[in-house]
């Protein structure tokens, strides 16, 4: 920690406060540093690790807001194969399961 607040604390406001300022070309926004500093110390006194948990969060949450988290509810990297049916009602008469026989360890069998 450095001035009260975590490294991670200190590179979201340098990022921050660096960016206002090459938008704006002002020499004045970099008085956003302290008040966002303030900020910064406030929730670091609340938490010290609020920084590194927002960081996990984004780490591992954000990707599955931006794919599957409205369809699924959860973090997927893809759908499951389900066997639908079809347009009668019955699913497939045969299924492919790996099963270890003779040929090696993972011998496709049918299963009616």
């Amino acid at each position: 920690m450095r001035w009260g607040v975590t490294y991670a604390a200190l590179l979201v406001n340098l990022m921050v406060t660096m960016e206002i300022f090459l938008f704006t070309k002002n020499l004045l926004t970099l008085l956003v540093a302290p008040l966002l500093h303030g900020v910064c110390m406030l929730l670091c006194a609340r938490d010290a690790r609020f920084f590194d948990l927002v960081l996990l969060w984004v780490r591992s949450r954000a990707p599955a807001m931006a794919t599957s988290l409205s369809y699924w509810r959860a973090a997927s990297y893809g759908p499951l194969p389900l066997a639908l049916p079809d347009a009668n009602g019955r699913r497939r008469s045969s299924q492919v399961l790996p099963t270890v026989g003779r040929t090696g360890p993972l011998t496709p069998r049918v299963r009616a």
